[in-house]
């Protein structure tokens, strides 16, 4: 009985000194709290001559090589401790810009070693955190589908993936707050015909809801737009645009597609959603609005309510939602929200 526990003792020993020893792996790290001291801007020079270096190197030695040379380019301990967080999981990454909301902030991130999808972006200091917008699991085909115009627009082209949209723009992804005291990440991804070099056929936007604790509850699928997606370049601007860095969400959509805007509400309360205004029928047509209680049956919790619209001109306008109990007349709604509508 000594003899059998002296050898395992012996050989869990020996195991974690392998373990010590193996070359390549930074040591993983708890989960931390990002902020802005954990940012890295090297001179594009010097991180051009970093990548050059590494990229040559032996691909077990790729992390540890990068890690090094960031320190020896200057980097701060706070960045060295967020790229080694990362490291063992999303291999060679430092973080290029920070945003501060509320609870849970965003962490905009480049893959240092990479052909295509340089930038990424991060939902930090929540539970969990990282949550990383672009991990699969979010957009399974699966998922995907339980969105009537995702499944329509995959009926029509079987070939249908799922790529990150702009991972670069510091203004984005743009954050709502419930009445509740909820915040929602709105994330835009671009729609394909297969391959990476494909047609884009359109656009989906997923919401990222975290509760007032900060703890994640969900991503779903909040609208998704059919067509080929417009560039800015593209549309022509306007005197009346939109400050869609203040709070509204943009959507954009081809003139004779059809797009749907999911908001989260509880009819059980009384609350449902309305239009503020009514619409502009040279521009909009409405097609459905559907409420969709909650999956989990319980009692109380809350559902979705899903419009459909049809895009007839083409411009720019502005839909306006809010949140009232239809028969409290003079009441002020309790939440509002506003989406900014390009037309192509």
């Amino acid at each position: 009985m000594i003899r059998s526990r002296f050898l395992l003792v012996m050989l869990c020993a020996a195991a974690s000194l392998a373990m010590a020893q193996e070359p390549g792996k930074p040591a993983p790290h708890a989960a931390m709290r990002v902020g802005a001291a954990a940012v890295w801007n090297p001179p594009a020079e010097a991180l051009a001559a970093i990548r050059q270096k590494c990229a040559e190197a032996d691909p077990v030695h790729i992390e540890r090589c990068f890690l090094n040379e960031m320190k020896a380019a200057g980097a701060s301990p706070e960045a060295m401790a967020f790229a080694e967080s990362l490291a063992g999981t999303m291999g060679v990454v430092y973080l290029r810009a920070f945003r501060r909301v509320e609870r849970v902030d965003v962490a905009y991130i480049e893959y240092a070693i990479r052909a295509n999808e340089l930038e990424g972006v991060l939902l930090v200091n929540g539970n969990p955190s990282p949550i990383d917008v672009d991990d699969e699991r979010f957009t399974m085909d699966a998922e995907m589908r339980k969105n009537a115009a995702y499944a329509a627009l995959a009926e029509q082209y079987p070939h249908i993936s799922v790529w990150p949209g702009d991972r670069f723009d510091g203004k984005l992804p743009t954050v709502t707050s419930t009445g509740w005291g909820t915040q929602t990440f709105m994330v835009q991804y671009l729609l394909r015909d297969g391959c990476h070099a494909c047609a884009e056929i359109g656009t989906a936007t997923l919401g990222f809801t975290f509760d007032t604790g900060g703890n994640f509850q969900a991503a779903r699928v909040a609208n998704v737009v059919a067509g080929a997606v417009p560039h800015a370049a593209d549309i022509a601007p306007t005197s009346g645009g939109f400050d869609v860095a203040g709070g509204v969400e943009e959507i954009r959509v081809l003139a004779g597609k059809q797009f749907s805007i999911t908001l989260t509400a509880n009819r059980t309360t009384g609350y449902s959603w309305r239009l503020a205004a009514p619409l502009d029928l040279a521009m909009l047509k409405q097609i459905s609005e559907e409420y969709h209680a909650a999956d989990s049956g319980a009692v109380g919790a809350p559902g979705e309510e899903v419009w459909t619209f049809e895009a007839v001109g083409k411009g720019m306008v502005q839909l306006d939602f809010e949140y009232v109990r239809p028969f409290e007349k003079e009441a002020k709604p309790v939440k509002t929200a506003k989406y900014s509508i390009v037309i192509k």
